[in-house]
């Protein structure tokens, strides 16, 4: 995989990702308690579907266009909250635009303004940190460039007492950053235990996340929850075969909306060439840790 984020933009993980980041979102906002959200690696902001890196992968076929093309009556209310989050991308910018995650925070903030939420982004590369405060400044969410193993420490626990560190690294050397990404969730867990952490992480190596599931069963940090969605299955060597995210201290009930979201999600995201996979063997929501 190219780790270039613009490459990927749209794509089945970016939906999965941004619809469950969504639900977190919204289920955070619906006690009456101001709250903090921190995207740890906020890319770009925007992305443009029509850029020379999106249309060389062509993945926002098999995610956001896929999507896009589908039937959302039935869907679950993240779903539908996510696909009016597009529009209004598109409506404000272009229609080749994919919002990324500091953006859906920004979005949450604007629709709810009275509702006490404050939101940053941290970017630690120059050139992403430029675009990302350029795209993004007249938005509701403060844009720092700063990196994510340094930021955090700086800024838990919040004065809100309640708040999401939302974490969506680019793994370039994948096994190396599955083990320094649990150090650094064990070192902000001890410091702020009542926070909710969100760590996306991609499925393409079994072994490897095999090993980071067991490390983090291995910690003290409690109520750890997994969700992953496969597009191939893990034996068919692919660039990504599925997409995960891990969350300690989810809301209450956000196990059973999100396994109904990935189970929507499943057979739109359904790539044509891969093997057939039923809901049951590519879904999977499941606690590590209980309470």
């Amino acid at each position: 995989m190219n780790y270039k984020h613009a490459y990927h933009a749209g794509n089945f993980a970016d939906v999965v990702k941004h619809i469950l980041l969504v639900q977190l979102l919204n289920q955070m906002g619906q006690k009456n308690k101001p709250f903090y959200v921190l995207d740890a690696y906020g890319g770009r902001g925007l992305y443009s579907l029509g850029s020379e890196e999106a249309r060389k992968t062509g993945e926002s076929k098999g995610g956001i266009q896929a999507l896009v093309k589908a039937d959302v009556e039935k869907a679950p209310t993240a779903v539908k909250d996510y696909m009016e989050g597009i529009k209004q991308a598109r409506f404000t910018y272009d229609k080749k635009v994919y919002p990324g995650s500091p953006w859906w925070i920004a979005h949450h903030i604007e629709k709810n303004p009275d509702a006490g939420v404050r939101g940053e982004a941290f970017e630690a590369k120059a050139s992403e940190y430029d675009a990302l405060n350029y795209q993004l400044h007249k938005l509701p969410i403060g844009i720092h460039h700063r990196n994510a193993f340094e930021g955090i420490a700086a800024v838990i626990p919040p004065k809100e007492k309640r708040g999401l560190i939302f974490l969506d690294p680019p793994y370039e050397q994948e096994h190396k950053d599955f083990t320094r990404l649990i150090n650094l969730l064990v070192a902000s867990y001890e410091k702020w235990p009542q926070g909710t952490y969100a760590l996306w992480y991609p499925i393409k190596n079994i072994e490897a996340v095999e090993l980071f599931h067991k490390k983090l069963k291995r910690t003290e940090m409690r109520r750890q929850l997994v969700c992953e969605l496969n597009i191939y299955p893990n034996d068919i060597a692919v660039g990504l075969n599925g997409t995960g995210l891990l969350i300690i201290n989810p809301p209450w009930q956000f196990d059973n909306h999100a396994r109904e979201i990935l189970r929507f999600l499943q057979p739109v995201l359904k790539v044509e060439d891969a093997p057939d996979l039923s809901a049951d063997s590519a879904t999977n929501v499941r606690w590590l840790v209980g309470e």
